[in-house]
């Protein structure tokens, strides 16, 4: 594992490969789905807990996702919905606060009420964060604060003259720092909408690892990787 001194503070993590994964092995998509859903558990408690990562943002369901095969779609809000409560106590023993970036419209009451859930008993953790990108795409998020700093210059409570970089990342989903690395599994070379303002001056790796595939020794490698990166932000 890197050297704590250069661990990435915020990481951001593009889930992909569970089809493929169970393509491969001749199993249906639901399959990979699951294994995946495991793998990230694992990931999640690893980052946190052992390698002092205090932000990690999961890619888990883009709003691009929903034209996938129904059966699909429905059974990863099922899988989310009756597996996200039950994270929600082990985060709490971890200190961790869970949050939800996307848009509400399109996910199932169930699912809703999980997220709600999860955000109201761990609000008050500060040892980490857990952000969870359900129904999330960064064209979406930055029209969604565009319209909502327009609605206030509307009502007279906001200058337009007072715009800033600050003011945009006030109206974004979620107040998180910027993204320090973002890694995308399956060997997919492209952020596919996400985080698009948040990864500015993020560090990429890819990996052609499949999700369900991508234990703690290759998450060691994208830390390992990071640590010997040369982070001048533009400088």
């Amino acid at each position: 594992m890197a050297e704590s001194k250069r661990i990435p503070a915020h990481v951001a993590l593009i889930v992909d490969g569970n089809r493929r994964w169970a393509k491969q092995r001749r199993l249906p998509a639901s399959l990979g789905h699951k294994a995946g859903f495991d793998r990230l558990t694992e990931i999640t408690r690893y980052a946190i807990k052992d390698c002092g990562v205090h932000v990690l943002s999961l890619y888990v369901f883009s709003t691009e996702n929903f034209p996938r095969d129904s059966k699909e779609v429905n059974f990863l809000m099922d899988l989310r919905g009756n597996h996200y409560r039950a994270m929600t106590q082990e985060m709490i023993e971890r200190g961790c606060r869970i949050l939800f970036s996307g848009r509400r419209e399109n996910l199932q009451p169930r699912v809703l009420d999980a997220m709600d859930y999860m955000m109201d008993q761990t609000r008050d953790k500060d040892k980490g964060v857990v952000n969870f990108c359900l129904n999330y795409g960064g064209h979406a998020e930055l029209a969604d604060a565009a319209k909502a700093i327009a609605r206030e210059v509307q009502a007279g409570a906001l200058c337009p003259e007072d715009v800033d970089e600050k003011t945009v990342e006030r109206h974004l989903y979620s107040d998180l720092p910027p993204v320090d690395l973002m890694i995308r599994t399956s060997g997919e070379q492209r952020l596919s909408n996400f985080l698009l303002w948040q990864c500015a001056y993020a560090e990429f790796y890819f990996t052609p690892t499949l999700f369900p595939d991508f234990d703690k020794a290759a998450f060691d490698e994208a830390l390992a990787e990071y640590a010997r990166r040369d982070r001048r932000m533009g400088g």
